[in-house]
């Protein structure tokens, strides 16, 4: 499971990123698009409502030309429209996405609110059996078994030693009885599902293989708005982690563990890429940590 040095987006230098309105407005052009509001949400770059010269309305995102950008095409051009949102036009060269647009785009979150997190949780599994599948042998994923480096090269006093190195812990354990490698989303949590009509269907991949319950370990410390201020946080990570190994085929253990990893991944990358101190995710994390003893 330990590919070559695998590589995810992150936010382009700022001269980078004040050039993206123009380079919308370039892309309308070339692409016959119309543009409308900017939407909310991108960390990595701009993302604009847009119609298609037909009236099929779009999203036209612009990230940081690469490999990331890449992989997330892949993946969407991989899945066709079947869990995720469909591929309708691709440009490496500007990193530039055309994406349908969801609707009414209802964000998976508006159903934890509402108190009904063990449906969300039942969404997400779905979503996974759907989204996993052999990934093409010449395809630009990253390997997110390689992400784990992150956790490993992390030696900020704000990420605590004794969960690092139980994360590390079970990491080890995990890759030493790998299951088989199939496309993953890579970031598959609330904000990342959106209903489309009677469906629901993800957004913004980051496209990568791995091992399946990688993928549910992402989604057991979102979302991060709501999960860590619930006073009864254990009894609903204990409840997630008994549905996804239902629907999923997998032990209870193995699920928490990878929730232990992912949310200690984040805890890293936060600290990385300076956009955060990690606390966001500890209490869903030390939750799960405390189910793999």
């Amino acid at each position: 499971m330990n590919g070559a040095e695998p590589r995810r987006s992150a936010p382009g230098p700022q001269e980078w990123r004040d050039a993206l309105p123009a380079r919308a407005v370039e892309l309308a052009r070339d692409w016959r698009l119309t543009l409308g509001a900017v939407l909310p949400g991108s960390t990595q770059g701009l993302v604009h409502a847009a119609r298609l010269a037909d009236g099929t309305e779009a999203v036209l995102k612009l990230e940081k030309p690469g490999q990331g950008v890449e992989a997330q095409a892949a993946a969407l051009a991989a899945w066709n429209g079947e869990g995720a949102a469909r591929l309708l036009r691709f440009e490496a060269a500007r990193g530039a996405l055309l994406v349908e647009r969801l609707a009414p785009g209802t964000p998976l979150t508006a159903l934890c609110a509402d108190g009904r997190d063990d449906a969300a949780t039942e969404i997400l599994a779905g979503l996974m059996l759907r989204l996993h599948r052999p990934a093409a042998a010449d395809a630009v994923f990253a390997n997110a078994h390689g992400w784990i480096r992150a956790i490993e090269a992390c030696r900020d006093p704000r990420l605590d030693v004794a969960l690092r190195n139980r994360a590390l812990g079970l990491y080890r354990d995990l890759n030493a009885s790998a299951r088989a490698s199939m496309l993953l989303h890579g970031d598959l949590h609330h904000l990342n599902v959106l209903r489309h009509g009677d469906d629901w269907r993800s957004i913004d991949p980051f496209g990568a293989t791995g091992e399946p319950a990688f993928d549910a370990g992402t989604l057991l410390t979102n979302p991060v708005s709501w999960l860590p201020h619930q006073r009864d946080l254990r009894a609903i990570q204990e409840r997630r982690v008994a549905l996804l190994a239902e629907r999923l085929g997998e032990e209870r253990v193995r699920i928490a563990a990878w929730g232990v990893v992912v949310g200690v991944l984040k805890m890293a990358w936060d600290l990385e890429d300076g956009t955060g101190d990690g606390r966001q995710w500890r209490a869903a994390t030390d939750v799960l940590a405390g189910m793999t003893r």
